[in-house]
């Protein structure tokens, strides 16, 4: 008897989130609320931090605190996309999905949100549950735009 070949099945897919925030209670509340909502994670307190890393590795998702204090998370957006006057290097990061959570005066400008790619925007105060429903919509609609995508975590572990 030939067995049927054994495939991942999508939803129990395990995202890799990077948490960008230099404010330790919203970091805290992320780093151990996401992982029970099935993802895994990553926090950084600095944007210019954050965009070193990208050198190094990829993330499948990635949350903005929209009151960053070192440069705002929309200069954050505008490097890691490589569409900042500022960053030299001018290159794409990553194209991975983008959601923001900030007060309103962070909210992004619907050019904005088209131009640097932000999937959602929340604005405290937020449930655990409202974030991870957000996220698992944010990744399935990116899913289904690329079928095809190596999750971050299985190409960071792959033998070349």
């Amino acid at each position: 008897m030939v067995r049927p070949k054994l495939e991942a099945r999508t939803q129990h897919e395990r995202p890799h989130v990077l948490i960008v925030t230099d404010d330790e209670s919203l970091g805290t509340f992320l780093s151990e609320g996401l992982p029970l909502g099935g993802f895994w994670t990553s926090i950084i307190s600095s944007g210019l931090q954050a965009l070193e890393v990208f050198n190094l590795r990829q993330f499948d998702l990635i949350i903005i605190d929209g009151d960053l204090r070192t440069f705002g998370a929309l200069e954050f957006l505008r490097r890691l996309r490589g569409k900042s006057t500022r960053d030299r290097g001018g290159r794409s990061r990553s194209g991975a999905p983008v959601v923001i959570l900030g007060s309103e005066s962070s909210r992004p400008t619907g050019a904005e949100v088209s131009e640097l790619g932000v999937s959602a925007f929340l604005a405290p105060p937020v449930e655990l549950d409202e974030v991870v429903r957000v996220l698992h919509g944010v990744f399935a609609d990116w899913r289904a735009a690329h079928p095809n995508a190596v999750l971050a975590d299985a190409a960071a572990s792959r033998d070349f």
